[in-house]
């Protein structure tokens, strides 16, 4: 086999690799209705669990008896980013229970150009000007939205998606400033703090055996697994590209909530989303150009 077949099928793993896990992530606003009369702390609690039970076996199949030591490593660096993003799996969960699935999921991804300005404010990398003008038209389209939620009643629910996107820029720029530090352990403390704020401020924790089931599989197949093949399929596909192609989990959202829920978002909303979804778009577009300017130069 030669090294140029080697890296093609290597990149199309990666793709696929992504594209399914955009589209465990997908399911997440679904599978949370699915749940019946529990507390909204205690679904966290119990998605935490599996979410947090399956990145230990990943980093002890990894690191072996270094695991504790995997742990210490990540340093104050990974623990703030075990904080950001357990802040955004507790926002993830009561956004999804407090507005439409759409509007969380367009909201969800314009992670990416949150994660621009952040890393412009941090980290000192330099915004372009058509990144600039890619993330004006973002802020109409989050307008309408806000709008929208206004309107129909759902502006706190709004506001809390707003908490995913922000801790996602976050935990991308904590992990550029890691450099080649093994960050997975930090995400998987990220679960024990959601996993801890659940258990803390849950009314209660008794649930039928097939909620506790629905519940653990959402942390495991939904949250973890997308978490998980992302992950591994940014290792071969261009970071332009995989946040264009994790856009399948914000697309595919809406679809299945007007498929099993039958839940349509009002037209201000579906409007100011698909500004968002088309803004990213360009932005990883305009990415992918700049890649491939830069490997050709």
């Amino acid at each position: 086999m030669t090294i140029e077949l080697a890296k093609r099928r290597a990149y199309a793993t990666g793709v696929g690799f992504i594209l399914l896990g955009g589209v465990c992530l997908s399911s997440g606003g679904i599978l949370i209705r699915y749940v019946q009369d529990v507390d909204t702390w205690a679904i966290l609690f119990y998605r935490s669990i599996g979410f947090v039970g399956l990145l230990l076996c990943v980093i002890t199949y990894r690191h072996g008896r270094q695991t504790p030591q995997a742990f210490r490593e990540i340093g104050r660096n990974g623990l703030y980013l075990a904080v950001a993003l357990g802040g955004g799996f507790t926002c993830y969960v009561f956004a999804m229970l407090m507005t439409t699935v759409a509007s969380v999921s367009f909201i969800i991804s314009a992670g990416p150009l949150f994660a621009a300005i952040l890393g412009w404010i941090i980290l000192r990398e330099r915004v372009s000007a058509a990144t600039w003008m890619v993330i004006a038209g973002a802020a109409v389209g989050m307008g309408l939205m806000f709008a929208e939620g206004l309107a129909g009643g759902r502006l706190a629910g709004t506001v809390i998606a707003m908490g995913i996107p922000t801790t996602f820029a976050v935990m991308v720029v904590l992990i550029r400033r890691a450099g080649d530090m093994d960050m997975l352990p930090a995400t998987c403390l990220a679960g024990v703090v959601s996993l801890i704020a659940g258990l803390i401020l849950s009314d209660t924790l008794a649930v039928s055996l097939n909620d506790f089931l629905l519940m653990v599989f959402i942390g495991i197949g939904q949250l973890g697994m997308g978490f998980m093949l992302i992950t591994l399929g940014t290792r071969y596909v261009p970071a332009a590209e995989s946040a264009l192609l994790a856009l399948s989990e914000s697309v595919l959202a809406p679809i299945w909530a007007w498929l099993f829920l039958m839940e349509m978002p009002a037209p201000l909303a579906m409007g100011g989303g698909v500004i968002v979804l088309t803004c990213v778009g360009i932005q990883a577009v305009m990415g992918i150009q700049r890649e491939r300017h830069a490997r050709r130069g």
